[in-house]
């Protein structure tokens, strides 16, 4: 990407949160293409800031907390933050609205693509983009909470939830029901490693190994 001299310096940050995604390169580079495209329409000159492998449940990300750092730095050239989602930068709402005030009061700009400008002299516009971060920080729980829903529903029949090392059906009936309250395949994956539930080789579960799961000749007898 070709930009002129001078330009601002943003740097774009860009996160996936399961081991083989980052391995994989997948939603790392998609997210990296995005921000290329922003990058070039707004004329900035971009570097790419990643996190691979790591939740935004906490902002304790090596390479969040050194784009926080540059940021801060007035002898650093880097005078924006851009990422393409919210949750990208973070699941939580306060940990973004800290980013936000953050921001305002170093002095450089917090860019997310899928949310409005933030015009620190309007007081309306930050709180459009501190509701729109709520709304977002609300979808989330709510699928937690459907899921969490669906799996009581599950036991009440009398399925036993344990965590075996084989896909029982109770784990798949688990990764079905969270499939059903809309959680995606790499949100149930953080879950089931979170809580220590083995796949069928004892080892974590990922993306692709959640999708295999949900998808298999088994599953598929239990729906």
């Amino acid at each position: 990407m070709s930009t002129p001299a001078g330009s601002p310096l943003a740097l774009g940050y860009v996160r996936v949160s399961t081991a083989e995604q980052a391995d994989s390169r997948l939603g790392l580079d998609a997210q990296r293409d995005q921000l290329e495209r922003e990058a070039q329409a707004r004329g900035w000159q971009l570097e790419i800031v990643p996190d691979e492998g790591l939740t935004a449940k906490h902002t304790r990300r090596p390479g969040y907390q050194e784009a926080l750092r540059r940021l801060a730095d007035k002898n650093d050239p880097a005078t924006v933050l851009v990422a393409t989602k919210v949750d990208r930068v973070s699941r939580s709402l306060l940990d973004f609205l800290q980013a936000v005030e953050l921001a305002d009061r170093q002095g450089w700009q917090l860019v997310v693509l899928n949310m409005p400008e933030v015009d620190p002299a309007n007081p309306f516009s930050k709180m459009a983009r501190a509701v729109q971060a709520a709304f977002a920080e609300v979808e989330r729980d709510l699928t937690s909470l459907r899921t969490r829903e669906a799996l009581a529903q599950l036991k009440a029949q009398g399925v036993e939830l344990g965590t075996h090392v084989q896909h029982s059906e109770a784990t798949l009936r688990r990764i079905l029901a969270a499939r059903a309250a809309g959680a995606s395949f790499g949100r149930i994956a953080d879950d089931l490693n979170d809580e220590g539930v083995p796949t069928s080789n004892g080892g974590r579960w990922y993306a692709t190994t959640v999708k295999r799961a949900a998808e298999s000749q088994r599953a598929a007898r239990l729906t």
